[in-house]
């Protein structure tokens, strides 16, 4: 048997018979003949006998000789350790001695095992890779000798094969001769014979695999035993802590003792419960602690006028108090219509966050001049009840100082003036100054009548003597 068990080489050896059948078989399928296992496809014959191109037992003939170097290295270890136990059975005796020596006693059983299953795989190995080559040269073998029945009437047979297949030369002779001798061979010889050689051939591969198999799966598996599981097993504490202290004696333990400390999650990520947003720029006029009443409305109406519809007034605007109750700060700014208008003047300093400055001064101011006319006292008629929102800025000015006994004659007109004044100072809207310290005390609202005959700038008539000197 030669002893480099190159398949393909043997293989090789029996191709020229299979292509000789191979056209015996395709002459006959064109003249009618057909068979499942033959006549499928023009080359079934070459699959057949090529199901065991690629096997490589010069591979498999490696891995013999590796096992067989590892089954002698097992078998020398063997006797070193059977030597060690019988030294130690001498140097160590008593309860600790008589411990160790039944725990090497049960590794040297282990290794035994480990050994015998290595040498029984080297010769499971060996004896596939003896049945493997036996079974493709059996085949091979098969393949030359029924070819080798046709050596008289080879000739003949191929050149009248040849011309059924391609149809040159007498056809008609040619297809005789298949029918009459070459399709008789293909049943029998082909059919029967070289058949059950690739099936047998086949069979023996598949067999061979599985008895190898079958007797590596046979040994007993090892089971060596661990020196730490004689001791006692190390449980990690309940409600271990991850810190630095528990990390440095980690590093003492035995790996695999126990999962790692979880990871901390990832703190969620939430605003501050204090957090707020920056506050927007404060409004020109919400300088106030309390909500900024609307600038106020023109003097109402007297009451007499109420059957016409009336103005429409600031929704939640407080009532102003009446002129009297300014008396008391009248006095300190000169008294007068003067005081009068300073103090308006201040009052919308104060609502417009420092805008006082702008103002006009009141010593600049001259007019009006129809302030020192008297006139006469009467109710004011339909025509007075609207104020003249739309007159000239020069109108809106404060008047001027005059005497408190000339002023006492002026009972409607001198309102007017300073209603106009403020409602033209709060028309304007100045540019968003900065929040001042301490908050004014918002402007009020005109006065609403006391009473149903009076109108506001005859209560402020009554009042005005108050703040300058006493009437004689």
């Amino acid at each position: 048997m030669p002893e480099n068990f190159d398949v393909a080489d043997r293989l090789a050896q029996g191709q020229p018979a299979v292509e000789v059948l191979q056209t015996y078989v395709h002459a006959c399928r064109q003249l009618g003949y057909h068979h499942p296992d033959l006549t499928l496809h023009p080359a079934q014959l070459l699959d057949w006998y090529g199901t065991e191109q690629g096997m490589d037992l010069v591979a498999l003939q490696r891995d013999c000789d590796s096992l067989q170097s590892a089954a002698r290295s097992t078998q020398e270890a063997l006797v070193v350790q059977e030597r060690q136990v019988a030294q130690l059975s001498d140097a160590w005796s008593g309860a600790g001695g008589e411990a160790a020596r039944l725990f090497l006693t049960r590794h040297g059983e282990s290794s035994a095992a480990v050994a015998a299953a290595v040498r029984t795989a080297a010769e499971a190995l060996a004896t596939l890779r003896e049945n493997l080559w036996r079974a493709v040269s059996t085949k091979s073998d098969a393949v030359v000798d029924i070819e080798g029945r046709t050596a008289a009437s080879r000739t003949e047979w191929t050149a009248a094969a040849a011309a059924v297949t391609t149809g040159a030369g007498d056809r008609a002779t040619a297809s005789e001769t298949v029918d009459r001798a070459v399709k008789p061979f293909v049943e029998n010889a082909i059919g029967v014979d070289w058949l059950s050689a690739m099936r047998r051939a086949a069979a023996d591969v598949t067999a061979s695999y599985e008895r190898a198999v079958a007797e590596m799966r046979a040994e007993r598996s090892p089971v060596f035993a661990v020196p730490g599981d004689l001791g006692p097993a190390w449980t990690p504490p309940a409600g271990r802590d991850c810190g630095p202290e528990s990390r440095d004696e980690s590093r003492d333990e035995p790996r695999g003792g126990s999962a790692p400390c979880p990871a901390p999650a990832p703190p969620a990520a939430t605003a501050p419960s204090a957090w707020a947003p920056p506050p927007a720029p404060p409004a020109p006029v919400s300088v106030a602690p309390a909500e900024a009443p609307p600038p106020p409305a023109p003097p109402a109406p007297a009451p007499v006028a109420q059957a016409e519809a009336p103005l429409p007034t600031a929704p939640a605007a407080p009532p102003m108090p009446g002129m009297g109750a300014m008396g008391g700060a009248m006095p300190d700014l000169g008294g007068g219509l003067s005081g009068l208008g300073q103090q308006f003047a201040d009052t919308l300093g104060g609502l417009l966050g420092g805008s006082a400055p702008e103002l006009p001064a009141p010593p600049e101011l001259e007019e009006p001049v129809e302030l020192a006319e008297p006139e006469p006292e009467e109710e004011p008629g339909p025509e007075e009840e609207e104020p003249e929102a739309d007159d000239p800025p020069e109108e809106d000015e404060a008047p001027d100082e005059e005497p408190a006994e000339e002023v006492v004659l002026a009972e409607e007109t001198p309102c007017e003036p300073a209603a106009d004044a403020h409602a033209a100072q709060a028309a304007p809207t100045p540019p968003p100054p900065p929040p001042p310290a301490e908050p004014l005390p918002p402007a009020e609202p005109p006065a609403e009548p006391v009473a149903g005959e009076q109108t506001p700038c005859e209560i402020a008539a009554d009042e005005v003597p108050q703040v300058g000197e006493p009437p004689e």
